[in-house]
C-alpha cells in the first residue's frame, strides 16, 4: 500500500471511530449495526473488516473516544475557573445538566446498558471503568478543593462520592423521562448542595 493510500485508510478508520462514537451516544450500542456506521461514514460496509477485527474492537475505540471528549470538555471548564474551586464545581454540574444534542450524551449513561450485560473481563468494561474513573477524578479534585457551605472546612471524599452519584443519577433519570419539572427540581436540589451555588445560573424549576 502506497503512502497516500495508507494515509487515506487511516483517515477512513478515524472517521469510522468518530461516526460509531456519535451513533452509539445517540442510539445506544445495541441499536447500531456495522452497516449503519459504515453507511453514515460514507464507506462500504464490506470494508469494515479491513480496519477492525470485530464490532467489539470498534466499540472499545468508540468508548475511549467518547470519554476523551467528555474529559476534555470537563477540563476546559475547570481551567476557566481554576482560581475558584467552588465556581468550577458549580460550572461542572451546570454543564452536566445542560440539555444537548443526543450525540453529546454522557458516555457514562449512553454506554451503561451495554456494559452492565458484559463480562467484567471484557475490554469494553475496562475502557468504561477507566473513563468513569477519569471523570470522577476530575470532579473529585474540585470537590476536595472547595469549602463546605457556611464553613471554612474543605469538602470531603464522602461529599465527592455523594455529589457525583446525585449528579449522575439525576442525569440518568433526565435521559430516561425527559426534562420534566420534577427533574428540574432534582437538578436544583443538587446545585443547592454545592458551595457558592448562588453564584451560578439557577436551574429553572417551573
Amino acid at each position: 500500500m502506497g503512502r497516500a493510500s495508507q494515509e487515506q485508510a487511516e483517515r477512513n478508520r478515524e472517521r469510522v471511530v468518530e461516526t460509531a462514537c456519535r451513533l452509539f451516544r445517540m442510539h445506544g450500542v445495541e441499536n447500531v449495526s456495522i452497516a449503519d456506521i459504515m453507511t453514515e461514514a460514507g464507506l462500504t460496509p464490506g470494508g469494515f473488516y479491513k480496519q477492525f477485527a470485530s464490532k467489539e474492537a470498534l466499540i472499545d475505540e468508540a468508548f475511549a473516544l467518547a470519554f476523551r471528549q467528555s474529559s476534555g470538555s470537563w477540563e476546559a471548564i475547570r481551567k476557566c475557573h481554576d482560581a475558584n474551586a467552588s465556581q468550577a464545581l458549580t460550572a461542572l454540574v451546570q454543564h452536566y445538566f445542560k440539555q444537548r444534542p443526543l450525540e453529546q450524551n454522557c458516555p457514562m449513561l449512553a454506554f451503561s446498558s451495554l456494559v452492565s450485560n458484559l463480562s467484567p473481563k471484557a475490554q469494553a468494561t475496562d475502557v468504561y471503568y477507566d473513563g468513569v474513573e477519569e471523570l470522577f477524578g476530575q470532579f473529585r479534585e474540585e470537590v476536595l478543593k472547595a469549602p463546605k457551605q457556611g464553613s471554612a472546612k474543605k469538602m470531603s471524599e464522602a461529599d465527592a462520592l455523594t455529589l457525583f452519584a446525585a449528579m449522575i443519577g439525576t442525569g440518568l433519570l433526565s435521559r430516561a423521562i425527559g426534562h420534566t419539572p420534577w427533574i428540574r427540581q432534582m437538578q436544583s436540589a443538587v446545585l443547592s448542595a454545592l458551595p457558592e451555588a448562588e453564584l451560578g445560573a439557577k436551574t429553572d424549576t417551573k
